[in-house]
């Protein structure tokens, strides 16, 4: 696209600017690697050397920071999840323990005291069991 410029010397020719609008992209690297130039305020792709629209990095960036944001909160939800399992595995293993401790003494020839009175009783004796929660809502109803 030429202009003519008419001037009170002549006449002088020049191209304003040319719209290349079918042109691809000059770095096609996924993701490109910044190199930031604050001599020439220039953003190259270290890859393959190409000059980077330097919004357009500073939104891929933006976006990157967006996706780690992302699977930052989705790691911190899969951590509450495991160290849920954890705990109750290792309640799991505690009670496990509690028991195998109970009956290598009692094979020793070890019987337990009761934590309430005291009394030494033999735990082959135990004929009755009930729930744990059922004792803690009986206890909640009598305090109150």
């Amino acid at each position: 696209m030429g202009d003519i410029i008419e001037d009170m010397g002549g006449v002088l020719s020049f191209t304003l600017f040319k719209v290349e609008k079918g042109r691809e992209k000059i770095c096609k690297c996924n993701p490109p690697h910044y190199e930031i130039d604050p001599v020439n305020r220039i953003v190259a792709c270290m890859d393959c050397g190409a000059t980077l629209d330097a919004f357009e990095a500073l939104m891929a960036l933006y976006n990157h920071i967006g996706q780690y944001r992302e699977y930052q909160e989705k790691a911190l939800e899969k951590s509450k999840l495991y160290a849920g399992w954890a705990d109750k595995e290792w309640r799991r293993w505690m009670k496990n323990k509690a028991f195998k401790d109970m009956d290598r003494q009692y094979h020793k020839g070890m019987l337990p005291h009761c934590p309430e009175c005291g009394e030494v009783f033999d735990p082959v004796k135990i004929h009755r069991w009930t729930n744990r929660k059922y004792c803690e809502k009986e206890s909640k109803v009598e305090t109150e």
